[in-house]
């Protein structure tokens, strides 16, 4: 039996969340299928899977931080027994439960907040306990706080502080053409976001090429710049005046940092 698994099935075997998905995918299509055959047929009463349970005898390791389950063939007697009991689930427990992966702008993942300094086992580390999103990391923090957020994902301290503290760092989401303001000049827009940017209606004082840029709009998560046209491309600084500064481009898409004052 375990001569007809290929290869790499046969030294590793599978993940366990890939066995998981291709036996619903195929109840799904049994399921499908049923329906058609009721439809067409215009059936008065017809059947369904309500419940499966499977044993599945199966040797378990881990490979990089995975499970994986090789099949085991005639004769291993020592291979673990691992029962699945499936069970329905409707489109509304799903729609509760799944996470909203249109929550935030790729251009601001957290692979991309995080940088080339973290690895990607430390961002698997952060999506174990369920931070997938800079929005999310920023959350616990500010309901946790950092030594929770790193006992639980099980990284140092130092490098989780690293971690929020690129996370947090200003983003310019967007960048408006420019339009006729009160005193009929054009000016641009440039929308600038992190947690905190208007802390306690106290503005960040920004300065670019060396004049300052007027903040026209702002709450606490976001501030809307008004700069010269020389000054759009340039890097900004932010200074808070609590001791907090951060640089970011003053172009879409860009990624800010902070820095010591």
């Amino acid at each position: 039996m375990n001569a007809q698994l290929p290869p790499l099935l046969q030294e590793a075997g599978v993940p366990l969340d890939l066995f998981i998905q291709a036996l619903t995918e195929q109840l799904d299509k049994a399921q499908a299928s049923m329906a058609i055959k009721a439809r067409l047929g215009k059936l008065p009463l017809t059947f369904a899977v309500k419940d499966i349970e499977i044993d599945v005898r199966a040797f378990v390791q881990m490979v990089d931080d995975e499970v994986y389950l090789r099949p085991a063939g005639p004769g291993e007697a020592e291979a673990s027994t691992i029962r699945l009991a499936l069970t329905t689930i409707t489109k509304a427990m799903v729609d509760e439960n799944a996470v909203d992966f249109k929550a935030e702008d790729m251009k601001f993942s957290l692979k991309e907040a995080l940088g080339d300094q973290f690895s990607d086992d430390e961002q698997r580390k952060l999506e174990r306990i369920g931070v997938r999103t800079v929005q999310q990391l920023n959350e616990l923090k500010s309901t946790a706080g950092a030594d929770v957020i790193a006992r639980l994902a099980r990284m140092p301290v130092n490098r989780l502080q690293q971690a929020l503290m690129r996370a947090a760092a200003p983003r310019v989401t967007r960048v408006d053409p420019p339009a006729d303001d009160a005193g009929g000049r054009a000016a641009s827009r440039v929308h600038v976001a992190a947690p905190g940017l208007a802390r306690r209606g106290r503005l960040p004082l920004v300065r670019a090429a060396g004049r300052d840029v007027p903040v026209v709009e702002a709450d606490d998560e976001a501030i809307v710049l008004a700069p010269l046209a020389s000054q759009l491309g340039c890097e900004a600084e932010l200074d808070f005046g609590d001791g907090r500064l951060a640089h970011v481009e003053l172009r879409e898409g860009r990624l800010g940092k902070w820095s010591a004052p």
